[in-house]
């Protein structure tokens, strides 16, 4: 039986043990999330290192979480803390580093901008910036922080925005110089799954698709079925002739026939959202296919190390 095997950086401190570790990572979401539960107990030089302007922990700290089985272990999460709770035992909530873009305030005004120019103005030096091109037109900042600005990206411009491999992605949910193909045969690697199969007639979706024009006008249009499963696709500078082409194509990518839902694993390999599973079965290798992951959620502790996988859609192998 493999040992479990992890190596925790807070700061300075490092440790080889913890009580639990629970990680969320997505496309979906600005953040991704990690959460050490460690005994209360914890002594260092004879002192609990938990009491008062004497503990360790302090928000702001950098973490690196590494795990495996030993004695091989893999950089899983590296952040900051956000909060520790002294509870018993102590849990230590962290985030990527999004938690950055929320310690300080920007004011600019633009007459017109792009979105490269904006970011770097904004961000340009606290992380590495991967965007994207689109004309913003006149924008407004007023004594708000980057991550609010990104909230607005995403719902005003629908730009997707997320961290991965130190590197602030916007504009793009899957990325393809960071995909990594991992071989997966369900009676082998997979210990448990809610994976449900649906044909692609049995598929209802409605694709909205937006184009963004240069004067900060947008033109919308809709395809596919008007009761379906809402996605949304966005452009820049598309006639509405050109939009409707593209959006009757994308929304194939969408009504397949395939698997819906996700499974989950044992620790190893590492799996991160925009990676690829090749599902394999050798009781129905009918099914057999090729899908991009949007979320790993990763525990490690007690119950053992597992990733709970999560698929999106369909990819070319």
């Amino acid at each position: 039986m493999e040992r479990l095997f992890c190596e925790i950086k807070i700061g300075e401190n490092v440790f080889d043990f913890v009580t639990d570790i629970e990680i969320v990572s997505t496309w979906k979401e600005f953040t991704d999330t990690a959460k050490l539960t460690i005994p209360k107990r914890i002594t260092k030089n004879g002192e609990l290192i938990t009491n008062g302007t004497g503990s360790i922990f302090k928000r702001g700290d950098k973490v690196q979480i590494k795990l495996g089985y030993y004695p091989m272990s893999t950089l899983r999460f590296s952040g900051y803390i956000s909060a520790v709770k002294i509870t018993t035992p102590i849990e230590i909530e962290i985030e990527n580093a999004m938690f950055l873009l929320k310690q300080s305030t920007f004011t600019k005004s633009y007459k017109k901008v792009d979105l490269k120019t904006l970011l770097n103005d904004m961000i340009g030096g606290k992380i590495a910036i991967n965007s994207v091109d689109a004309d913003l037109g006149a924008f407004r900042i007023t004594n708000v922080t980057p991550l609010q600005v990104l909230d607005e990206l995403k719902k005003t411009y629908y730009l997707d925005c997320f961290i991965q491999g130190g590197t602030l992605y916007v504009g793009r949910q899957y990325i393809a110089e960071n995909r990594v193909d991992h071989e997966i045969v369900m009676e082998r690697d997979v210990i448990d799954n809610d994976l449900i199969w649906k044909n692609e007639d049995e598929t209802k979706i409605k694709l909205k698709a937006i184009s963004m024009l240069p004067d900060n006008k947008k033109i919308e249009i809709e395809v596919g079925d008007s009761d379906g499963e809402q996605r949304t696709a966005h452009y820049y500078d598309l006639t509405e002739k050109t939009l409707k082409t593209i959006a009757e194509s994308e929304i194939k990518k969408f009504k397949f026939s395939g698997f819906r839902g996700g499974f989950t694993m044992f620790g190893s390999p590492r799996i991160k959202h925009g990676d690829v599973i090749v599902l394999k079965s050798y009781k129905l290798p009918e099914r057999n296919g090729t899908y991009f992951v949007d979320t790993v959620e990763t525990t490690f502790g007690q119950n053992g190390f597992r990733q709970k996988i999560e698929l999106g859609r369909k990819a070319e192998q």
